[in-house]
């Protein structure tokens, strides 16, 4: 329970400090334009997350969503549908940022047997055309304690800004951390690199644990 409170505090902090600060982002939204679907892939040799949402609205979204944790065995794994919400969005003319929640009810067998299951997300970013900050704190749950924690900070920056259809690049570190309730969690940070064209963003990166890391966004 320890772990779990320390990667929450460590999240409510940061997003505390980026309040006074400017970042940009291109990274995955819960919710995107009205009537697009958005595909992403989270992928790592320990847990892998794959999602479907479909926007109704700029603010609201529904999901579909898969883990897989071969780190804890081969047939690990949960399934969700969910409800995006973007909850608040600020503009200025030069940045933009968002705070969104998703969440919804599931299927889980990352503790040995099927169970029906929860999932919250909660995530914040902010954004300009150099620099991007982002933090999530995602839990799955059961009726009795949470499966699993994750949390992630990230910051990016570009090192060059790109005009509209053009190649955009970014070079990403990001902190991340895994609290499992019945197997052992990490923490970890990862230097990615991302490439952005049109409606198709993929990242690939190197861990300081020597995990290789793969992720991937496209809208349709």
């Amino acid at each position: 329970m320890m772990a779990s409170t320390l990667i929450t505090t460590k999240i409510f902090f940061l997003i505390l400090l980026v309040g006074f600060t400017s970042f940009d982002d291109a990274q995955a939204h819960p919710t995107s334009y009205e009537g697009s679907v958005g595909i992403m892939g989270r992928h790592s040799p320990g847990l892998n997350h794959v999602q479907i949402n479909y926007s109704w609205r700029y603010w609201a979204a529904s999901g579909l969503h898969y883990f897989k944790a071969p780190e804890i065995s081969s047939e690990s794994d949960a399934a969700y549908v969910s409800a995006n919400f973007l909850l608040r969005r600020w503009n200025t003319k030069k940045l933009q940022a968002n705070l969104y929640f998703a969440g919804g009810p599931g299927l889980s067998r990352l503790q040995g047997k099927s169970k029906n299951s929860g999932m919250g997300l909660v995530q914040f970013d902010i954004e300009d055309r150099r620099l991007y900050f982002l933090a999530k704190h995602q839990i799955l749950f059961n009726k009795d304690d949470y499966e699993l924690q994750l949390g992630t900070i990230r910051f990016g920056i570009a090192p060059y800004v790109a005009p509209a259809g053009d190649i955009h690049t970014w070079l990403i570190a990001e902190y991340s951390a895994k609290n499992y309730r019945h197997h052992r969690g990490n923490e970890d940070v990862t230097t990615l690199l991302r490439f952005f064209y049109k409606n198709m963003l993929f990242e690939i990166g190197q861990s300081f644990k020597g995990e290789t890391k793969f992720n991937y966004i496209t809208h349709i």
